[in-house]
């Protein structure tokens, strides 16, 4: 397992250092580059080369981590708010629909009632990850990735959960070379990173037996970075931790995003039948 997850780490890491010498830096592209790299590497290395055409949801990761690195390099060109919130939620909304689409092409109501859920938890998880700014937006993302690898395993297949743990490899590989500022995780890297995750979380809502409240306790995650804006003496004991140590606030809200995380995949644990491999 170490040996899959080094592939796509060293190779997003690779890609976003020779982004970072080419002067690559512009809204997060190094990182973007990164996450597409390692994340085709890492497939690759577990199933093969993606069919292209994408002949199932597994193959139309790489493609979502294409479209949002793309997306997330004309947001910025857009000089209204509400266009690019609408650009944004126009990706989620596509990256949802093209995975669920043999779900949501038939009469199924429940599919549709999953499908709309996903977009609106997308838009609301991504919009924190923004507010968190890059290191700590990263770093939700991370948890994230993780805490959705877990439930992946106990909901779905251990494949399923190497999947989700080859993209949070590839994400650290291509923040730890691009570094956390200035050019940071941008709107690039967070959208390279966000649509391949939700387009996983989407495929075990809509294709295998995860638990649903093991699915909504991910979302919890992404509140971490707001509760030291809304918890006032935890925000000073974490802002008084940074002052002290580097790096100490970024702590504070890796721990407080994994209490849901370790939350969630503990009730997948809970409702898992049998595991396979």
């Amino acid at each position: 397992m170490l040996e899959t997850l080094a592939m796509p780490f060293a190779l997003g890491l690779a890609v976003a250092l020779a982004a970072m010498a080419a002067r690559a830096r512009m809204h997060g592209l190094a990182v973007a580059l990164g996450v597409i790299a390692g994340l085709v590497a890492g497939q690759v290395a577990l199933q093969g080369w993606p069919a292209v055409p994408p002949n199932g949801a597994i193959d139309k990761l790489w493609w979502l981590a294409l479209l949002g690195g793309a997306l997330g390099l004309g947001l910025p060109r857009l000089n209204d708010d509400r266009q690019r919130r609408a650009a944004g939620i126009a990706g989620l909304t596509l990256a949802v629909v093209w995975i669920g689409w043999p779900r949501l092409m038939i009469p199924d109501v429940a599919a549709w009632v999953t499908g709309a859920l996903l977009v609106g938890a997308g838009i609301w998880a991504l919009a924190r990850v923004e507010r968190a700014g890059s290191p700590g937006g990263a770093l939700l993302l991370l948890v994230g990735g993780i805490a959705a690898a877990g439930v992946a395993f106990y909901g779905s297949s251990y494949s399923m959960a190497q999947v989700n743990l080859v993209l949070t490899a590839a994400l650290t590989g291509a923040m730890a070379g691009a570094g956390a500022a200035p050019a940071g995780l941008g709107s690039a890297g967070r959208m390279a990173a966000a649509l391949p995750l939700i387009g996983l979380v989407a495929i075990l809502a809509f294709y295998t037996q995860s638990a649903p409240l093991a699915l909504i306790l991910l979302l919890p995650v992404f509140l971490a970075e707001g509760a030291l804006a809304g918890l006032p003496r935890l925000g000073q004991l974490a802002t008084a931790a940074g002052e002290r140590m580097r790096g100490a606030r970024l702590l504070v809200v890796v721990a407080l995003a994994l209490v849901p995380a370790c939350a969630a995949i503990a009730v997948a644990y809970w409702q898992s039948g049998p595991l396979y491999f």
